[in-house]
């Protein structure tokens, strides 16, 4: 694939400025990932406690998905976003402060992982929109692929990096990184234009919204209206199959560092960078075919690949054959994230796009459920075997759900 097709969408007005943005948020998140699953197995010594923390990042989902999308449709997405960040920024500070001072206990941890799932919550749910908004709906796939792979490529700085902070200073290092990104990425937001092309217009002429627009769902009417077709449903189950199958195994990622690998925490963020380098070459490899494959044709190949990907980790007691798969799984888990929200909005109007993205964040917001059971289970029958078995079950979860909608010709293909 050429570069300039690669690269097209930042062609658009603001779009570099936004993928600038979202590389911070990337950074920042990933930071956030290592620390909260070190410092709780730390202080827990438990997969259990690990599995706690995240299901408690990952819990805003389920009550502020919904809300966030459906607000997004109607007021200023890039102002949302830097709130969001500037108040990231602040709760970060503050846990490196409390970390500094000797404060930080698991309760800590817990509270943390709490505040920053709200923020992750209004930011994916945001930039999935904005992007949409900036390049329009022709490069909306190639906009989500640049998107996730500023995400993963961030990553990979961000895992080597948070592995060397905590071991060099601990939390209050981690989550000072974490708050200088987060503000950075604010103030990036400042400098994109206020109504960027491809925004559909609904906030740069106001006359045009006067009493001739079709009068607008209630929040909750319109998600039900959006639940009924077919290819949202199909794909929201996709989604949350994933958070409580597949994207869960991070809960376990630590203690397959430390117990398995012999690794230490330095091993754990190599791992988390390993499987974002693999996230790049995903995106890469989906920038290269997104025109030419059909999305329900390429959805149940990614998953069973990101199934037997999670299978095969879980297998392995060598640290350099780990690396080599756990990126696989970052393959996976990249084409897939940038693919779900990106066929949800192409299948609704284009008043709807913010609330589908919302009905995609709330599917993710089961993944408390996957991660509470992954912990528990890992404690009663080992990391390796409970690994196996939810790669198995994500595979065959997403093949059934397959199976049955094409049981059905007359509904519309996902997609």
């Amino acid at each position: 694939m050429r570069r300039a097709e690669l690269l097209r969408s930042f062609r658009h007005p603001g779009f570099g400025l936004l993928w600038s943005s979202v590389c911070l948020n990337g950074y920042s998140s990933h930071v956030g990932t290592v620390a909260i699953t070190w410092l709780s197995l730390q202080f827990t010594d438990s997969p259990l406690g690990v599995g706690v923390a995240l299901a408690v990042r990952v819990l805003p989902r389920l009550v502020l998905a919904v809300p966030i999308g459906s607000l997004s449709d109607r007021v200023d997405r890039r102002a949302l976003l830097q709130t969001t960040n500037t108040l990231g920024s602040l709760t970060a500070a503050l846990a490196a402060f409390a970390s500094l001072q000797g404060w930080f206990d698991f309760r800590g941890v817990i509270l943390v992982a709490l505040v920053v799932g709200v923020f992750e919550v209004a930011e994916t749910t945001l930039v999935k929109s904005y992007v949409f908004d900036v390049v329009g709906s022709d490069d909306a796939v190639n906009g989500m692929t640049l998107e996730q792979m500023a995400n993963k490529i961030f990553g990979i700085v961000a895992g080597i990096s948070s592995g060397i902070l905590l071991a060099m200073f601990g939390g209050a290092g981690a989550f000072a990184a974490m708050s200088v990104a987060y503000g950075a990425s604010a103030a990036l937001l400042m400098f994109i234009p206020r109504v960027a092309p491809g925004a559909g217009q609904w906030r740069e002429s106001p006359e045009d919204q006067s009493g001739a627009s079709e009068p607008t769902l209630g929040m909750w009417a319109s998600i039900r209206s959006l639940m009924k077709t077919r290819a949202v449903l199909v794909l929201a189950v996709i989604a949350l199959a994933a958070e409580v199958f597949a994207y869960s195994h991070e809960v376990l990622a630590p203690s397959f560092a430390r117990d398995i690998l012999h690794a230490g925490e330095v091993g754990l963020g190599n791992l988390v960078a390993a499987r974002n380098a693999g996230g790049v070459v995903g995106l890469l490899l989906l920038g290269s075919v997104a025109r030419r494959v059909r999305p329900d044709r390429l959805l149940p190949i990614i998953c069973v690949g990101f199934g037997l990907a999670l299978i095969l980790f879980s297998f392995s007691t060598s640290y350099a054959l780990s690396v080599g798969l756990i990126a696989l799984v970052g393959v996976a888990w990249a084409t897939l994230d940038a693919m779900l929200p990106t066929v949800m909005q192409q299948s609704v109007a284009d008043s709807d796009r913010g609330a589908v993205v919302g009905v995609w964040n709330l599917s993710r917001g089961f993944g408390p459920l996957g991660e509470l059971e992954i912990g528990a289970l890992a404690t009663v029958i080992g990391v390796a075997a409970t690994q196996a078995i939810n790669g198995a079950t994500f595979a065959l979860v997403v093949l059934a759900v397959v199976w049955l909608q094409r049981r059905h010709p007359a509904s519309a293909p996902v997609g």
